[in-house]
């Protein structure tokens, strides 16, 4: 509602008199408000691209918008009083009831219309640390001032309940237009203090919905407002009590000042300077901020790397004290995409890894690794939320999300063998595209073919020793051979796919009687029709994975031919999952029985014999590939028979010592390339943060958690790779 007051319109067209809204705005926040049309019953239409030529100036622009047939909903909404047609034209108010709301539906009908409306969080140029005053603007015909300006007084009397100050409404004289009938029209700002409590309370209490930019503008302003705010505290505490109690014992101004001095803010000569006008009498000191504080621009820079538009910043812990407490902890999920994917208890990322083999050694490759390595890392965007240049289209997204590799091998990428060594012959036949949304598809158009970021990578290995010489046979591994290792998952897609089911599933718990302790445990019944519909979701996302796997694998081959010439290939060995949930058949207390296996962080290992691996291995059992850490070794493992007891599953890596804010406090990403080039082994990362966080000594030792899997009988040890050269994500 608060959208069509701003950039939407609504009207009776045609000789039917059909209600029709026409939305307007950016793309990404478009595809929000089509997904939120949905949800209500009714049917959007694509997003419409044009260029339009402003009447004002001349002046051409792009223009995206959408839609929506629904005579329904356009008497609904006149009726609660949103204005049909042109609104510069006619006379309306903040309708009567919202007034009578209670606050959170304020805030949402605020924070939609001033996503349209309210301009963008902006510095002052002028000063520093000071942001220009809000302005949201209304334009009317000249005869229709008074009513634009009762309206405004409306929006400031909303305002006023979350304790944001309005300072005056404006009438600019470059606001005045008049159009080719002659009509005056004249726009009006409703000017909001700049005042850092108002901005704090305006951006934190209402902010902005249906517009990503400017939410994550104030989201940053306002942790950026926040250590403003506590920089001044700081000083006006110094000011008022410290320095003041100082000064009664007697100590120099020196003598106080080397106490107190810790830096920015309070610095010597800040210190020494209070001190001094305290002892003339000076009543009223205020606190100032710095020259050094940083400007916004630099602080949004700095403090949002790697966090794209998420609102999130980095910060550092500034104190930890334990304190009493004895009620429930909530854990808020990151919007972070390594291994935290669960929803309904799946993940539906389906990470994983696939193993591809060469017929060089390192003797030969030594001379070129370098190369290879810069254009892998060239050929395959890494990075969180980094894309291809070129985007699908939501067709091609859902061919990939149903036909997964097999229909990238029928459109010329990769060969047959391909499909062959990729678990689920790199498809899952219950997948759905209609079960993911269209925000996820959309966050996954240019991201088929790219790595991600964490722990995620493209890696050149050697196999430097082989364990059992009949088995690597089978597998086509020899000693000092060349190899890439390739981890990766769903991307973007995946999340989203994650965040919208979470939703979903959180709405539909009391329909089933189910109460959690923590929404990270959220489950539903399988055959529930939201259970059928995510799993549906899940192996959608799933086959996106492989595909994305599979075009990484298509553009290292490029990578390699451009670099060894064109007679250099790469065979896939193996391609399996470990974020994945799968339909199988296992015996339980003696009897045979379908379950839903769910291996999180852990990975397939089928027996030789088993139905479900290629033929080429059945003699032998399922390669089971095992990646370490940064710079150790990882493993080519076999499954047995034995480890059916764990329903043939087994470790999927070294798994993590320390969290990566632990491992970047120990050790500096330099530091890391330093020894890694120090053993001979190429490290290619856009971010040094991103090598420091994927450190060797952040992970278990793989050595000792392959040991255990070997000696246990669960898989057994088949060749040891060591790395040549590491291609990260930041």
């Amino acid at each position: 509602m608060g959208f069509v007051f701003g950039d939407a319109s609504m009207n009776f067209i045609g000789k039917r008199g059909d209600g029709v809204f026409d939305f307007e705005g950016k793309p990404e926040d478009l595809e929000k408000v089509r997904e939120d049309i949905k949800k209500i019953g009714y049917t959007p239409s694509p997003l419409y691209f044009r260029k339009r030529k402003d009447s004002r100036n001349g002046q051409y622009h792009e223009s995206y918008s959408f839609l929506v047939n629904a005579s329904s909903l356009v008497v609904f909404l006149e009726a609660l009083g949103v204005p049909r047609g042109r609104k510069v034209n006619q006379s309306f108010r903040v309708p009567k009831w919202i007034f009578k709301t209670p606050l959170w539906q304020k805030r949402l009908f605020l924070a939609s219309l001033f996503g349209c409306e309210l301009r963008c969080p902006h510095r002052r140029l002028d000063r520093r640390g000071n942001f220009n005053a809000p302005s949201f603007p209304v334009g009317k015909r000249i005869e229709l001032l008074g009513n634009a300006k009762d309206y405004l007084n409306d929006i400031s009397k909303l305002l006023k309940e979350f304790g944001v100050r309005v300072l005056y409404i404006e009438q600019p004289k470059d606001k005045k237009h008049i159009n080719t009938k002659g009509q005056v029209s004249w726009g009006l700002n409703l000017v909001i203090s700049p005042a850092m409590e108002n901005l704090l309370n305006l951006w934190g209490k209402i902010g902005f919905e249906y517009n990503q930019e400017r939410a994550f503008f104030a989201n940053v302003g306002i942790q950026y407002l926040k250590l403003k705010q506590k920089v001044l505290k700081e000083k006006e505490t110094t000011i008022k009590i410290t320095i003041p109690q100082l000064l009664k014992t007697g100590l120099s101004y020196q003598k106080i000042a080397n106490q107190l001095a810790t830096g920015n803010p309070l610095t010597k000569r800040f210190i020494m300077d209070v001190c001094w006008k305290l002892n003339k009498g000076v009543k009223k000191i205020t606190p100032r901020i710095p020259p050094n504080f940083p400007l916004f621009k630099d602080y949004l820079q700095e403090t949002t790397k790697g966090l794209e538009q998420s609102g999130l910043v980095w910060d550092e812990i500034e104190k930890i004290e334990k304190i009493p407490y004895q009620d429930f902890v909530y854990d808020f999920t990151v919007n972070h995409p390594d291994h935290n994917f669960i929803a309904d208890n799946f993940v539906v990322s389906n990470c994983g890894v696939r193993l591809l083999k060469s017929e060089y050694t390192e003797k030969e490759i030594r001379p070129y690794l370098d190369k290879l390595a810069t254009e892998i890392q060239n050929q395959v965007p890494s990075g969180l939320g980094r894309g291809r240049k070129i985007k699908l289209s939501i067709e091609q997204i859902d061919k990939i999300l149903e036909g997964g590799v097999p229909y990238l091998v029928e459109q010329g990428y990769g060969e047959n063998e391909d499909i062959e060594n990729c678990e689920e012959k790199g498809k899952m036949i219950e997948a759905d595209a209609s079960c993911i949304s269209e925000r996820a598809k959309n966050r996954g158009r240019d991201q088929v073919g790219t790595l991600g970021s964490g722990n995620h990578f493209c890696q050149l290995d050697k196999v430097e020793e082989i364990f059992d010489e009949e088995v690597a046979k089978t597998f086509g591994l020899f000693k000092n051979q060349v190899v890439v290792f390739i981890h990766t998952g769903s991307r973007g897609l995946g999340h989203q796919n994650c965040t919208d089911y979470l939703k979903i599933v959180m709405n539909a718990l009391p329909k089933y009687g189910i109460e959690l302790p923590d929404r990270e445990l959220a489950c539903l019944p399988f055959n529930s029709p939201e259970g059928q519909r995510f799993f549906k979701a899940m192996c959608a996302a799933c086959n996106y994975a492989w595909s994305n796997r599979h075009m990484i694998t298509h553009y290292t081959r490029e990578a390699w031919k451009k670099i060894l010439g064109e007679k250099a290939n790469l065979k896939l060995l193996y391609d399996v999952a470990h974020n994945i949930a799968k339909i199988e058949e296992h015996e339980v207390n003696g009897e045979r029985m379908k379950l839903i296996v769910h291996r999180k962080g852990a990975t397939r290992a089928f027996p030789a014999g088993h139905p479900e691996i290629p033929e080429k291995y059945k003699s032998t059992g399922q390669p089971v590939l095992v990646p370490g850490s940064m710079g150790t070794s990882s493993y080519v493992l076999v499954g047995t028979e034995k480890s059916k007891e764990a329903w043939y599953t087994v470790c999927h890596g070294a798994g993590r010592a320390m969290s990566r804010h632990e491992a970047m406090r120990r050790v500096s990403g330099q530091e890391v390339v330093n020894s890694l080039e120090s053993k001979g082994i190429i490290v290619k990362c856009w971010s040094l943060r991103g090598i420091a966080e994927e450190a060797p000594i952040a992970y278990k030792d793989v050595e000792q958690v392959v040991d255990v899997v070997h000696q246990a009988g669960l898989s057994k040890k088949v060749a040891r790779l060591k790395p040549l050269a590491v291609i990260k994500g930041e």
